[in-house]
């Protein structure tokens, strides 16, 4: 199984990375995840953001992310500890 995290995007750090204000923790998962995590995106499926991850940037994932509720489906960690993950939005109350 997957691990799963939800939570409001807060700040963008790159083309592809933001910090997540974790609210939700699917019951189950595998690893301990912290209220604020550092987010690296593998793939995305956010209104608004391309399709080609190349003609992503900063001011594109500001409009996607910040104050949007999200679902974090977590691969893996990095060696610096930022969680890898395909985000999409995630439908309110339904998460």
């Amino acid at each position: 199984m997957t691990d799963i995290i939800w939570g409001n995007g807060s700040k963008v750090l790159s083309a592809n990375s933001f910090l997540l204000d974790v609210t939700h923790r699917k019951d189950g998962n595998k690893q301990d995840y912290s209220d604020s995590e550092k987010i690296t995106m593998t793939s995305a499926d956010l209104p608004g953001l391309p399709q080609n991850q190349s003609d992503w940037d900063e001011e594109s994932l500001k409009t996607c992310v910040i104050d949007a509720f999200l679902k974090c489906e977590v691969s893996q960690r990095d060696e610096t500890g930022v969680i890898l993950a395909k985000v999409s939005h995630s439908g309110a109350g339904g998460y």
